[in-house]
């Protein structure tokens, strides 16, 4: 057996070329190795190891000369350098003219580096989302600020950098020589080249190697929108965007609408009612609002005959489902037309309520967490959560206050709308045969509140119409319509004159007798954007 020394190979194979220590240069190798003497440069035993860069006893600039590195670049530089160490296992055999030494090879692997870079990445941008007050700190036409991004990665590689001992890979080679023409030759200096590299080798720079990990960290982010509440106590709330409204006749346009990541962050993967395929009411358009925390789309269709007006509503919270009553205090004879209700209180979209006060004692009425009424056995009631929900009691199912009371705080009920009756619940039909309000089988205007999904409505307005469409509805017929479309809850509201939809603080569906009657209270849905941030 003859003994070659090992730190002259490493010596020759490790020569720099730049950026990343590209390992080239195997003429110069060659022409070293040939100057050699084997037997009298023994040195490496079995077991020993150390860094690459003291054995060869040079340090490599940190840059091709005259390029600028990043502080992420110089980072990574250091790194991988300090990262690449070898130990010579067994002792190097050399048989007449090949020779082997076995070397156990550690670098810094890039694919090792960038793995869960995302997954670390996104509780900072989540901490971020949630600290803003508007999303222009976020986002540029729905799109992560790139600052932003950077500055979030620069935090979570910094931190991977620190503990980069947990993404080194280990492999074990073999160099392999032979003796020709008085020198020893290399024959696998690109396997040795590659066991150190570990996957940097495609990159010209340190800095590129950083760009590329950040590129693949930061692809496709998911949008997270802002969370924005309504103080309960609001009377008015925050003015929407004017620039987030917009009509169209072309159901394209609403398809491109449903795809931006404001959209799709509200729409939660829920099944749309709106689809293009509606044949909407002759001359009608379709109106939208988009903001980060509401989409709403109205539509109109033939329904019954008559005119049916169709508003599809997403809120990111369910402080955004309102009532608000006349004079803003119960009993309050200061009653408002539902578009002027819609513009006192910022609506986006707005619908008569139940009409509370107009001389009938009915249901069990709750306005700000307090019980103002108390009549059980008169209608069906449902009662709005903070979270949106609607829940029903039913006629009778209440003894005495104090349940009621009792109901009120177990469910943590906000308001309540007794009208009714009730239409669907928990996806059952529950229309009665008969009810005590509404003429149910006498035709009427019709109104009511649907539920598709979580914080996902259905509001819905059936009217007459002029000329062929001079028709009016059951309230069998109203059920119905709101149980085709999907609904999973629905709760009926006063109709007839009161079957109002106003959208944009515009009264947009037809009114029976023609002109909109002064009420008493209104539900609608608003943005939670704070004023001046849309």
């Amino acid at each position: 057996m003859k003994k070659i020394t090992l730190a002259l190979v490493l010596a020759l194979l490790l020569l720099v070329g730049g950026g990343l220590i590209f390992l080239r240069g195997a003429p110069e190798a060659a022409a070293l190795l040939r100057r050699a003497e084997p037997r009298d440069t023994l040195g490496l035993t079995a077991g020993e190891s150390g860094a690459v860069t003291d054995f060869i006893g040079l340090l490599p600039a940190a840059q091709p000369e005259g390029e600028a590195a990043t502080a992420n670049g110089r980072a990574l530089l250091n790194a991988f350098l300090a990262s690449r160490r070898y130990e010579v296992v067994g002792e190097c055999e050399v048989r007449g003219k090949e020779a082997g030494q076995r070397l156990r090879v550690t670098a810094l692997d890039a694919a090792a580096l960038g793995e869960g870079l995302r997954e670390e990445l996104l509780p900072l941008l989540e901490e971020r989302a949630a600290a803003a007050t508007r999303s222009e700190e976020l986002y540029t036409d729905g799109q992560w600020r790139e600052a932003l991004l950077r500055e979030a990665f620069d935090r979570v590689f910094a931190a991977r950098l620190s503990a980069s001992a947990d993404c080194l890979s280990t492999e074990e080679l073999t160099l392999r020589l032979h003796y020709a023409e008085g020198a020893w030759r290399l024959d696998n200096l690109p396997e040795l080249d590659a066991a150190l590299l570990r996957g940097f080798a495609h990159a010209a720079s340190a800095d590129e190697a950083v760009e590329a990990l950040y590129r693949a960290a930061s692809a496709d982010l998911p949008y997270i929108p802002l969370h924005y509440t309504i103080p309960e106590d609001a009377l008015v709330a925050p003015a929407p965007n004017p620039e987030g409204f917009g009509v169209t006749d072309d159901p394209a346009v609403i398809e491109a609408l449903l795809q931006r990541p404001e959209a799709q962050a509200l729409i939660n993967g829920q099944p749309l009612c709106w689809n293009a395929a509606i044949e909407r009411f002759p001359g009608s358009s379709i109106r939208y609002y988009l903001d980060e925390t509401i989409l709403a789309l109205c539509w109109q269709e033939v329904e019954a005959r008559g005119v049916g007006t169709f508003s599809e509503v997403f809120i990111a919270d369910g402080s955004q489902l309102r009532r608000r009553i006349a004079g803003d205090e119960p009993w309050s004879y200061a009653f408002r037309s539902t578009s002027r209700f819609a513009q006192e209180s910022n609506a986006v979209l707005a619908s008569g309520g139940d009409f509370y006060f107009h001389g009938r004692n009915c249901g069990v009425t709750v306005y700000q967490r307090q019980l103002i009424r108390f009549e059980p056995d008169t209608c069906d009631v449902c009662y709005i959560t903070p979270t949106g929900d609607m829940l029903f009691t039913y006629r009778g199912q209440f003894q005495a206050q104090e349940e009621a009371e009792q109901f009120i705080r177990d469910n943590d009920v906000l308001f309540s709308l007794a009208f009714g009756p009730v239409l669907i619940d928990n996806g059952a039909d529950m229309t009665p045969d008969s009810y005590a309000w509404g003429e149910i089988n006498d035709e009427y205007a019709r109104s009511a509140l649907g539920m598709l999904g979580e914080r996902h409505y259905l509001l819905m307005n059936l009217n007459c119409g002029q000329g062929q469409y001079y028709y009016l509805m059951t309230l069998r017929q109203a059920a119905d319509a709101m149980l085709r479309r999907g609904c999973v809850k629905a709760y009926t509201l006063d109709g007839g004159q009161t079957a109002t939809t106003v959208f944009n603080g515009q009264l947009i569906n037809p009114v029976q007798f023609g002109v909109e009657k002064d009420i008493s209270d209104v539900i609608y849905f608003a943005t939670a954007v704070p004023d001046g941030s849309a």
